[in-house]
């Protein structure tokens, strides 16, 4: 035999539970979002520095180079002499900030500057050239230690050639090595591949910089590490407030739920979206109608109606409810006026919390109605136990009021709120009503009904009337007749009727 799951769903957790997976969701998503367009400004922004810096060592080559030409043609230099040296060495003092310019004549296979000569450097490739002379070579410095790749700046006349070197993988690890998050780079220069480091690792995310002044193109990839660690720490951050808010949420939830309902129900009240229904109380006795129960109905926008057990514990709390309460008595008497005078009815039961009475309103409205000609003596208040007795004094002087006036007290759902016992102890009621939850349990021949025999005890000790709700079968009618309850409400007799509806059912019974 398989053992019983000890596990109940429970839809409010479920909810929560839902919420803090689909918030973790949009946090993860966020701050992945996030991290990747902040890798993407920084690796954006080390490109452009590049290019910066590339920039600046470009304008001031283009100087340079056309010192050296102006000064060559000056001297009318031709070939890599010692004078050339001299001029060249004299020309790097005056300028020792600058790059060492290497000139190569055309009829010479060397290089001359003012460290030296050399022969010509294999390798060298011109990358672009434009119409003012200047152009790019790339090559390699065989004069650096680690022949270190090179791009260099040229310029031409008729006699020689002048190269400046304008950028180097040198110049480019200088720049990487400030940014945490660069992990391998790839540049082209004109459409020729130049510099490719680490560009094997499947790359996050990785950003292509077109350089809007140069033939240079970047393509940055970011650190991997780096990366994870960047979106750790952006989730992190998100937590922290998205925590607080949460906090701050879960403190205000009743605020905000309240708030939520009570939009809800002054825009049921404005658009007249609020209506009654009346179910009968049947005298099995002699099988006529005793009574009705009033019952509020709500009609969604789109027609429907919305299940009273899911807002009922909620609007009897809000400060709608006084006014929603009046609407209900006045409307209740308005529509069964004539049925009550007449006597075809002879109590109209409203439902009334503990709440609504200590609010002190009812009584004074009441009597304002009886003053008007409404048969405020035909009504019974269902006083519901949904929510405690706070002023017992307020409680007694209501009913005392209400007496005054002609109307019943009746306990409702007696023995499944609070008070129980404690108000029949305490107040004067003129009826017992017995939960549709009891009634529901003579259908097992199982149980026995010894708490409706108590209420039915109770009922005879101090003289009142008993009422069943949720009568559903001819079984439960009959054990109920036999206990000795004899006013019966629910469905085996009638659902809920609007006003017009329940007088063609007075009219066939």
């Amino acid at each position: 035999m398989a053992m019983p799951s000890k596990f109940k769903y429970n839809s409010q957790y479920a909810i929560i539970s839902l919420t803090a997976s689909l918030i973790l969701i949009v946090l993860m998503a966020v701050s992945l979002g996030l991290s990747h367009y902040l890798l993407t400004r920084q690796l954006t922004d080390v490109a452009i520095k590049l290019e910066h810096e590339y920039g600046q060592r470009l304008i001031a080559a283009k100087s340079q180079m056309s010192e050296v030409l102006a000064m060559l043609q000056k001297k009318q230099e031709t070939h890599c002499s010692e004078e050339t040296i001299k001029l060249l060495k004299l020309k790097l003092f005056i300028q020792s900030d600058q790059p060492v310019p290497w000139v190569k004549f055309n009829d010479e296979n060397i290089i001359c500057s003012a460290i030296g000569r050399w022969p010509t450097p294999p390798g060298g490739k011109l990358l672009s050239s434009d119409i003012d002379g200047y152009g790019l070579v790339k090559a390699t410095n065989i004069n650096t230690i680690n022949k270190q790749k090179m791009i260099y700046a040229i310029a031409t006349d008729g006699a020689a050639k002048i190269f400046v070197p304008v950028q180097s993988t040198a110049a480019i690890n200088r720049v990487l090595a400030d940014c945490q998050m660069c992990g391998g780079i790839n540049i082209k220069v004109n459409g020729h591949d130049w510099v490719s480091q680490n560009t094997d690792a499947n790359p996050f995310a990785s950003i292509e910089y077109q350089a809007k002044d140069s033939q240079f193109n970047y393509t940055l990839i970011t650190n991997e590490s780096a990366r994870n660690l960047l979106w750790l720490t952006v989730f992190l951050l998100l937590m922290l407030p998205a925590a607080l808010l949460a906090s701050i949420g879960y403190l205000l939830r009743d605020r905000v739920i309240k708030f939520y309902w009570h939009r809800r129900f002054k825009s049921g009240l404005k658009r007249e979206a609020f209506s009654l229904a009346y179910q009968p109380i049947v005298d099995t006795k002699n099988e006529k109608i005793f009574g009705v129960e009033v019952l509020l109905r709500w009609r969604k926008k789109n027609g429907q109606w919305h299940k009273t057990s899911s807002y009922i514990k909620i609007l009897e709390q809000d400060s709608v409810m006084p006014l929603l309460t009046k609407w209900m008595i006045k409307t209740a008497l308005s529509e069964l006026k004539s049925l009550l005078k007449s006597n075809q009815i002879s109590r109209c039961s409203i439902n009334i919390s503990a709440k609504q009475i200590e609010q002190g309103q009812v009584l004074a409205y009441l009597q304002y109605l009886a003053n008007n000609g409404y048969p405020v003596d035909q009504l019974c208040f269902e006083l519901t136990e949904r929510q405690p007795v706070e002023s017992w004094q307020q409680m007694l002087e209501f009913i005392s009021g209400c007496k005054q006036l002609g109307c019943r007290i009746k306990l409702d759902d007696v023995g499944i709120g609070y008070g129980g016992g404690m108000l029949i102890q305490q107040l004067e009621f003129d009826c017992l009503k017995i939960n549709k939850a009891f009634t529901k349990l003579l259908s097992n021949e199982h149980n026995q009904p010894f708490v409706i025999r108590s209420y039915v005890a109770i009922a005879k000790e101090i003289n009142i009337s008993l009422i069943a709700e949720g009568v559903e079968t001819e079984e439960q009618a009959e054990l109920l007749k036999e206990l000795g309850v004899h006013l019966h409400q629910g469905w085996l007799y009638s659902k809920a009727l609007p006003a017009t509806e329940l007088r063609a059912y007075l009219l066939s019974h």
